[in-house]
């Protein structure tokens, strides 16, 4: 399940990613090809404005022969030729020294005849004809010819003739071939990259979420088992009970104790479950006050003194000011649920140690018994939902494997830090940091 759902949310990411690139690539393709276009045709109509400063069809058009003046009076055909073909190459240089090397111009009648081409430049396939099909204002036309396409300024003279600026659009197709090769490489390339970072992500987020599912499951197995056993302990004793309706309760005083202890278990069993599901859902709001921890610890102990001596244990405090902001039931509880368990597993005629003060702005609680210790490999599951570390933590003891999961919600709800420090046969200590009120 969770592997298809991991293949999903990768795929869905680089849809995403690849729609992304997909559309910020042709939104910047279709920007940066306007803005050349834009480029020749604002280069385009400079030109075209130079060319008509310097009066390109009052001069006649090229080839024609000057009207004679006196200086020239005279000569003879041959030379009036040469002076006019002369003249025309001086005017075309003219012409030529105010464009850019990438422009050229032309020069075409009425009927789409080239009249003047400076730059030779090669028109097979260009229809001057359709050209210069539409005259009035000047128009910015794009042409295909047989070896390259052309943007042209072409506008219609006074004299019937057209005046044709253009640009190859070789330069420009290339940068554009280029950009798309750089886009769609970088397309391949961020496909390549965002599945591979699509399947870690997917991963990542779905890790703590296929974890949460697997500790909910283990602790509904785990639930389920601990229900059983009280369940079967009372419904075995009822049915004993039941097999002998006219017997007294004295007679039957076992069976009694025995249902009744199981209830109780089972009380206690709903209640801890009940807590751990109200804060796995957030639910369990804390009343924030401030609490003299220090007097909470002082008084937790006096009340579990009965217990201690009935378990032939001495139980001690050491305590002073201890001011934190915190929910006193839920603290009351902690100090609870490690004085208990501690008083459960000190050796008879042992002692618990139980501390509480300040250090550098911070409250610390400590509980130490000199019971037989938790093994290195148990203190890491300690704090996990019915685990117990050993035989002598059984349920013999009474403990439903919750406490510890409990205090550990607690304290962190509190912003604290809870921490087993235990050596086999000599006993453990369990240490708490919360922050200072």
């Amino acid at each position: 399940m969770f592997q298809r759902a991991r293949l999903v949310l990768t795929a869905s990411y680089a849809a995403a990613l690849l729609l992304t690139i997909a559309g910020v690539g042709f939104a910047s393709y279709i920007l940066i090809r306007n803005d050349l276009n834009g480029e020749i045709d604002r280069s385009l109509r400079s030109a075209t404005r130079e060319l008509e400063a310097l009066d390109v069809l009052e001069t006649g058009t090229p080839g024609a022969a000057p009207t004679p003046t006196p200086d020239r009076a005279g000569r003879d055909d041959d030379d009036d030729e040469h002076d006019d073909e002369h003249d025309d190459d001086e005017h075309d240089s003219v012409r030529l020294a105010v464009l850019a090397s990438d422009v050229f111009y032309l020069v075409i009648d009425a009927d789409g005849t080239v009249v003047s081409n400076p730059r030779g430049v090669n028109l097979d396939g260009i229809d001057l004809a359709s050209l210069v099909d539409a005259p009035g204002e000047e128009e910015i036309q794009q042409v295909t010819g047989e070896n390259a396409e052309y943007r042209m300024a072409v506008k219609q003279l006074d004299d019937g003739s057209f005046l044709a600026v253009g640009r190859s659009l070789r330069l420009v197709e290339h940068q554009l071939e280029t950009l798309r090769l750089v886009f769609v490489t970088g397309g391949i390339i961020g496909l390549g990259v965002s599945l591979a970072s699509g399947f870690w992500l997917a991963g990542r987020t779905l890790g703590p979420i296929r974890r949460a599912l697997e500790t909910q499951r283990q602790f509904i197995s785990d639930a389920s088992h601990e229900l059983r056993t009280p369940l079967a302990v009372a419904k075995a004793n009822n049915a004993l009970l039941l097999d002998e309706p006219e017997a007294t309760v004295e007679s039957k005083l076992d069976q009694a104790e025995a249902v009744a202890a199981e209830l109780d278990h089972l009380t206690v069993l709903v209640g801890d479950l009940t807590t751990l599901a109200r804060a796995d859902e957030g639910r369990a709001n804390l009343l924030i006050e401030p609490v003299d921890l220090g007097e909470l610890t002082e008084e937790v102990v006096r009340d579990m003194g009965a217990l201690a001596d009935l378990l032939e244990v001495r139980l001690t405090c050491e305590a002073g000011p201890a001011p934190v902001d915190g929910d006193r039931a839920r603290l009351r509880q902690l100090l609870m649920i490690l004085v208990d368990n501690s008083l459960k597993y000190a050796n008879a005629g042992g002692n618990v140690h139980v501390r509480c003060g300040t250090d550098g702005g911070r409250v610390e609680l400590s509980v130490t018994d000199d019971g037989a210790g938790i093994s290195a490999a148990d203190q890491r599951r300690i704090f996990e939902r019915f685990y117990r570390a050993d035989s002598e933590r059984t349920r013999s003891k009474g403990g439903t494997g919750l406490g510890l999961a409990i205090g550990k919600w607690i304290v962190e709800a509190h912003g604290g830090r809870i921490a087993v420090e235990s050596q086999v046969g000599k006993g453990t200590t369990f240490r708490v940091r919360l922050p200072g009120g």
